[in-house]
C-alpha cells in the first residue's frame, strides 16, 4: 500500500513539473509586419506605334528675302507687294457680249469661263520698278519713276517676271488673256461697264482725245471695280497668252491657259488699248481682242502688268 502511495505522489510530481515547465514558457510572438515602401513607377517610352499625340514643335516663320535685299530695291518690292489686288475667282461671259455665239468666223465670240482666284496688280509696272529690277530703263519716252514703262517685247518681260520672282520667293508672270480681261470686267464685282470701270472712258482711261499721244502717270484717272487703274488706256499691256484667233471656239472652260498656236506667225496677245487709241475704235473696250503682236517686237506704246499666283 505504501508503494503505491509513493508512485501516486511520483507521477503527480512528474506531470506538475510538466505543466510549470508549459506554463513558464514564453508564448510564441508574431513577427511584426515590416513596412513596405511602394516601388517607384517607370513609364516605359512610348513605341513608335503608339496612338499619343504629341504636340508638334512651331514652325519658325520663314524670313521674306524681300528684306534681306539692298535699297532701293527693297522699298520698290515691298511696295509692289502691297499694290497686289487678290482677284477672287469665279465664272463670266468673257468676248463681246454683242457677237453671235455661233458666229464660227469671230475672233472674240463669248463663250463662258471659271477662273480661279489670282493677284494682279492695281498699276502697270513703272520706269521706276523696271529700272530697280534689270538695271535699266528701256522705254522710248523716259518721262519719270511713275510712268510706265514701255518698248519692252514680251521675251524682255519673261526675262522680268523671272528675275522678279528669285528676288522675292513669289511666283510673279503675265496675266493669261482671261485674267486680264475678267480683272478688267470687275471680277466679282462686275457692273457690265464697256470700259474698265465706267461707260465714260475719259473717268478712267488715257486715250488720243487726252492723252495726246503721251503716256501719262500710272493711277491718275479713277480705278475699276476692283481698284485696278489704266486697265483701259495709257499703255497696252502684254498677255502670256498667243494670239489664236480660233481659240475661243474650243478654249478649256477652267482656267484657260492661251493657245499652242499662234494664227499669225508667233504673235503673242496684249490687251486694253493705249493713248494711241481713238474712243471711235473698240480697242479700249474690255474684251476687245487685236491680232496681237509678235514677241521679239517693241513698242512705244506696250508695256505690262503683272499678275501672281496665289500659291
Amino acid at each position: 500500500m505504501k508503494s503505491i502511495i509513493i508512485m501516486l505522489m511520483s507521477c503527480l510530481v512528474a506531470v506538475t513539473v510538466s505543466a510549470q515547465g508549459i506554463i513558464r514558457r514564453p508564448a510564441a510572438t508574431k513577427p511584426k509586419p515590416t513596412a513596405t515602401k511602394p516601388k517607384p513607377t517607370v513609364r516605359k517610352p512610348q513605341s513608335r506605334g503608339s496612338s499619343a499625340v504629341r504636340p508638334k514643335p512651331a514652325q519658325p516663320k520663314k524670313a521674306d528675302p524681300i528684306n534681306s535685299l539692298a535699297e532701293p530695291l527693297r522699298s520698290h518690292l515691298k511696295k509692289l507687294m502691297a499694290d497686289m489686288v487678290l482677284v477672287e475667282g469665279g465664272t463670266y461671259m468673257m468676248g463681246n457680249p454683242d457677237r453671235d455665239r455661233n458666229d464660227e468666223y469671230a475672233k472674240d465670240v463669248p463663250h463662258e469661263v471659271t477662273l480661279s482666284s489670282f493677284y494682279i496688280c492695281k498699276y502697270e509696272v513703272t520706269e521706276a520698278l523696271w529700272t530697280a529690277v534689270m538695271g535699266s530703263n528701256p522705254s522710248r519716252d523716259k518721262l519719270g519713276d511713275n510712268y510706265p514703262v514701255e518698248r519692252v517685247n514680251w521675251y524682255d518681260c519673261q526675262d522680268f517676271v523671272e528675275k522678279l520672282s528669285e528676288l522675292t520667293g513669289r511666283h510673279f508672270r503675265l496675266p493669261t488673256e482671261a485674267e486680264w480681261e475678267y480683272a478688267a470686267r470687275g471680277g466679282k464685282r462686275s457692273r457690265g461697264y464697256r470700259y474698265s470701270g465706267s461707260y465714260a472712258l475719259d473717268e478712267i482711261g488715257w486715250h488720243v482725245g487726252n492723252a495726246h499721244y503721251y503716256k501719262r502717270e500710272v493711277g491718275t484717272k479713277k480705278p475699276n471695280e476692283l481698284g485696278l487703274y489704266d486697265m483701259t488706256g495709257n499703255v497696252s499691256e502684254w498677255c502670256q497668252d498667243k494670239l489664236d484667233i480660233e481659240y475661243y471656239h474650243h478654249s478649256p472652260s477652267i482656267n484657260p491657259q492661251g493657245s499652242d498656236r499662234s494664227t499669225y506667225k508667233d504673235n503673242r496677245c496684249f490687251r486694253g488699248g493705249s493713248f494711241c487709241d481713238e474712243e471711235k475704235y473698240d480697242e479700249l473696250k474690255v474684251y476687245t481682242r487685236n491680232t496681237g503682236m509678235p514677241p521679239e517686237e517693241k513698242y512705244g506704246h506696250l508695256g505690262l502688268r503683272l499678275a501672281m499666283s496665289v500659291n
